[in-house]
C-alpha cells in the first residue's frame, strides 16, 4: 500500500521542480562544455584488480597434499592459478573475475574492494538509500553505472555469506543481466557460481534476488524514507530545526552510514564475545582465526538465530579409538578451528570451522569423518543483548507490580469512601 503524502512530501517535490526550471538542460550544458579529455569514460578495469595470495592460509600448503581442495583451480575459467609447493602464483592471463576469492573456504586469495565487508557496506548504502538495488558486471552494464548499480568484474563473485546478509535484511536487491550476456562471456564459470552462491542464501534466509534483464525497465528512484530524511537534513543544516523535531526519525545520509558503523561495532562485538567464550587460542598456543565471510555470517546469525535452522554444515567427527594423535589434522586447517589436547582428545570450534573436510582428508587412520552439525551452534550469544532483555523485563514487572499495587490501593480508598457515605 503506497504511504500517504504530507506537506514534507511537497516540500521536497518543488525542491526537485525548482532545481530542473533552474537547469532545464541538467549536466548536459556542462558535459558540452568541458574537455573531452576529462569526461569520464566507462573503464571496465577500474572494477577489476589481479587477486593477491597469502599462501600461509591455502589449504593445500598447510596439509602438503594437493587432494583437499581444489576450488580455486575449479573455477577459474582461465588456468591462471598455479600452485606448487608452497608456492602459488597468479599467471598474467587473470581475468580479474574475482571467483577465486569467492571460491576459496579460508580467503587466501584477496581482492579488497569484493571482501565481503566491503561488498556488504557497499551494497547497504546503495539498498537503504534507492527503492531498487542492482547487482551487475562490467560486461552487462557497459557505461558509467548509476548511483543504485553495484558493479562487480562477475556477479558470482559475491560469496553465500553476503547474499544471505543481504537477504535477511532487505527486499529490494536485484541481479541486472540481460539476455545473452554469460553466454557470451569469457568467465565461463561465472554463471554457475552465482546460480550456486545465489541459491544457497535463498535457501538459507528464505529472501530471495530480484533478476531484471531489460535495462528499460530499471528504476533508480531514491526511497521515500532517504528522501525525507536528505531533506531534513539540509532544512537542520539552514537552521530550520522545526521539521527535525516533528519528524525525528527519518532516515538520510547520516542514517545509512550510521548503520554501517553499527555492523562494525556488531562484528567486532560478536567476535570478542565468541573469543570469550570459547577462547581465542588453541592448546597449542595457536590463534584462532574468523574469516570476513564466517564474520558475516555469524553476525546475521546472531540478530536473527532463526535463520540457522536451515543451515547445513559439515563438521569432523573423531572416533578415539583410531586416533594415534599424530597432529596431521590441526597442521591442516590453516584458521585453527580443532584442536588436539595433551591427552589426545580432538576438538573443533563450530563457528570457526569451515567446513572444508581438509582434517578428514589428511588423517592417516581415517579418524575423522564429516557429519552434519548443530546449526545453532553458529548463534554466537549476545550476552549485552540479553542483559539488556532482562533489565527491561524486570523492569515491565515492576510497573506492573507498582500497578497492580496502585489497584489495590485505590480499591482500598474506594471502600473506605463507601463505608463514609454509609454512615
Amino acid at each position: 500500500m503506497a504511504e500517504k503524502r504530507d506537506l514534507l512530501d511537497d516540500l521536497i517535490d518543488i525542491q526537485q521542480d525548482w532545481a530542473s526550471v533552474s537547469n532545464p538542460l541538467g549536466g548536459i550544458a556542462d558535459t558540452l562544455a568541458a574537455d573531452p579529455s576529462k569526461v569520464r569514460q566507462f573503464d571496465p578495469s577500474e572494477f577489476k584488480e589481479r587477486p593477491r595470495v597469502n599462501s600461509i592460509f591455502c589449504l593445500r600448503v598447510s596439509s602438503g597434499r594437493d587432494d583437499v581442495c581444489s576450488r580455486c583451480l575449479d573455477v577459474c575459467p582461465v588456468d591462471a592459478i598455479q600452485i606448487k609447493g608452497a608456492a602459488i602464483k597468479v599467471l598474467d592471463s587473470c581475468r580479474k573475475c574475482g571467483l577465486c576469492t569467492m571460491a576459496c573456504p579460508t580467503e587466501a586469495f584477496l581482492v579488497q574492494r569484493i571482501m565481503a565487508k566491503q561488498l556488504y557496506d557497499k551494497i547497504v548504502r546503495v539498498a537503504s538509500a534507492y527503492e531498487q538495488c542492482y547487482v551487475t558486471c562490467t560486461r552487462a552494464i557497459g557505461r558509467l553505472p548509476k548511483d543504485n548499480e553495484v558493479v562487480l568484474p562477475c556477479v558470482g563473485a559475491m560469496p553465500t555469506e553476503v547474499w544471505h546478509a543481504l537477504l535477511s535484511e532487505f527486499d529490494n536487491v536485484s541481479v541486472y543481466l540481460p539476455l545473452g550476456i554469460c553466454d557470451r562471456c569469457r568467465t565461463t564459470t561465472g554463471e554457475a557460481a552465482y546460480v550456486d552462491q545465489i541459491g544457497q542464501a535463498e535457501e538459507w534466509s528464505g529472501g530471495s534476488v530480484g533478476l531484471e534483464v531489460d535495462e528499460g525497465q530499471m528504476t533508480h528512484e531514491q526511497t521515500r524514507a532517504y528522501k525525507r530524511g536528505q531533506f531534513v537534513n539540509s532544512m537542520v543544516q539552514a537552521g530550520q530545526t522545526a521539521l527535525l523535531a516533528g519528524n525525528p526519525s527519518l532516515l538520510g545520509a547520516k542514517a545509512v552510514a550510521q548503520r554501517i558503523q553499527d555492523h562494525s561495532r556488531k562484528i567486532t562485538s560478536m567476535q570478542r564475545e565468541l573469543e570469550h567464550m570459547v577462547g581465542d587460542k588453541t592448546t597449542a598456543n595457536r590463534r584462532r582465526v574468523l574469516t570476513q565471510k564466517r564474520k558475516t555470517l555469524l553476525t546475521t546469525l546472531q540478530g536473527r538465530p532463526r535463520l540457522a535452522r536451515p543451515i547445513v554444515l559439515d563438521v569432523p567427527s573423531c572416533d578415539p579409538s583410531r586416533c594415534t594423535m599424530c597432529g596431521d589434522c590441526v597442521k591442516a586447517c590453516p584458521v585453527h578451528a580443532c584442536d588436539l589436547d595433551a591427552g589426545g582428545r580432538f576438538s573443533v570450534e563450530a563457528a570457526y570451522c569451515l567446513n572444508c573436510g581438509a582434517c578428514a582428508k589428511v588423517c592417516p587412520e581415517g579418524a575423522l569423518t564429516m557429519v552434519a552439525g548443530d546449526p545453532q551452534q553458529l548463534v554466537v550469544r549476545d550476552e549485552e543483548a540479553e542483559r539488556r532483555a532482562r533489565a527491561a523485563a524486570k523492569q515491565r514487572e515492576q510497573v506492573q507490580k507498582a500497578k497492580e499495587e496502585g489497584k489495590r490501593q485505590l480499591k482500598r480508598g474506594l471502600d473506605i469512601l463507601e463505608r463514609l457515605a454509609d454512615d
